[in-house]
C-alpha cells in the first residue's frame, strides 16, 4: 500500500499529501545524476535497470524512505564507479537529495544515509602477469 504523508503546514483549501514514492523518485533521480554513481542497488542485489523491465510498480530501486511527523529520512544503496572518491560522491549526493526534496516538498530531510553496495570496474580485468597464471594440472 502506498503511504501518503501530509504536509506540515495547513492549507486554506485542504491538506496536501506527498507519497513516499515521490520521495523515492526524487532521491533516485538526484543520486543517478551525481558523477561517480554507476547505479542504484536493490534490496535483493540486482541493479536497478532490471526495475525498468518490471515497470515502476513496487520494484525496489535502492531507496528506502522513512517518514516522521515533520521530517523524512532517506536510505540509499548505490554502486560507485571505480576511481571516484567515496567521501566526495556521497557528500554531493547527500547535499543534492536534501536540497531538492526540501525545495520540492517542503518537508525537512533528517538524514540521507548511503551504503556503497559495490564498485563498478572501469574496464575488463587485467590479464594475469608472470607468475600469476593458473598452474597446469
Amino acid at each position: 500500500m502506498m503511504e501518503i504523508q501530509k504536509g506540515s503546514s495547513p492549507r486554506e483549501l485542504g491538506d496536501i499529501g506527498v507519497s513516499n514514492d515521490v520521495f523515492e523518485s526524487i532521491a533516485a533521480t538526484c543520486t543517478r545524476r551525481v558523477a561517480g554513481v554507476a547505479g542504484m542497488e536493490t534490496a535483493d542485489g540486482l541493479v536497478d535497470s532490471l526495475s525498468k523491465v518490471w515497470g515502476r510498480g513496487d520494484a525496489p530501486r535502492g531507496v528506502k524512505v522513512t517518514t516522521g511527523d515533520d521530517d523524512v529520512s532517506i536510505d540509499l544503496s548505490i554502486i560507485l564507479k571505480e576511481g571516484y572518491s567515496i567521501p566526495q560522491v556521497t557528500g554531493r549526493i547527500q547535499r543534492e537529495v536534501k536540497s531538492v526534496i526540501e525545495e520540492m516538498t517542503g518537508r525537512a530531510v533528517k538524514a540521507v544515509n548511503i551504503l556503497i553496495a559495490d564498485v563498478e570496474q572501469a574496464g575488463p580485468a587485467p590479464a594475469p602477469g608472470p607468475g600469476l597464471e593458473e598452474p597446469d594440472e
